[in-house]
């Protein structure tokens, strides 16, 4: 019973939190800022580090390549599906939203890392870039999503973990 309000839950939080990311007013106002500051703080941590970066939106640029920031590329996909995991779990409140915060950070930190990589692999190894971008670090990207939720779920109070009540 349990297992099948979570999968009921995780497809109706799911359903909601996607079609809320791709409505325009959200896209527009939240999303592309959102992409935009990941560019920012990738190209900040590339120039921290000695790089010669321009920003400009979502467009990074160093020396001998540049990227565009996309949907499917900014980590809010990612980060939704883990927000949707813990949400349709039952768990109390408070350790829902301590999850949510540490878990988009968790999620966009990889992915800013994702990011500076991806940039780099274009510079130094073009013939690289896509398959290490379209395979490799998607599979991270989803890899680092279960890891987080486990390690939520390790943090949850053994009796939460084995006899969740309902939400």
């Amino acid at each position: 019973m349990i297992m099948r309000r979570f999968l009921l839950d995780f497809v109706g939080i799911g359903l909601l939190l996607y079609g809320l990311a791709y409505l325009p007013p959200v896209r527009d106002g939240v999303v592309a800022p959102f992409t935009d500051g990941l560019t920012t703080a990738a190209g900040g941590l590339i120039a921290l580090f000695g790089g010669q970066v321009w920003v400009q939106g979502n467009v990074l640029t160093v020396p001998g390549f540049s990227v565009r920031i996309l949907d499917l590329c900014n980590g809010v996909e990612a980060t939704l599906l883990l927000w949707t995991t813990m949400l349709a779990f039952p768990a109390p409140w408070r350790y829902r939203l301590w999850g949510l915060l540490l878990g988009v950070l968790g999620v966009q930190a990889l992915n800013l890392l994702r990011v500076v990589s991806l940039v780099y692999l274009g510079v130094w190894k073009p013939a690289w870039f896509y398959w290490v971008h379209w395979y490799v670090w998607d599979a991270l990207i989803l890899v680092d999503v279960l890891l987080i939720f486990l390690l939520w779920l390790r943090r949850l109070p053994a009796a939460l973990r084995f006899h969740a009540p309902p939400a």
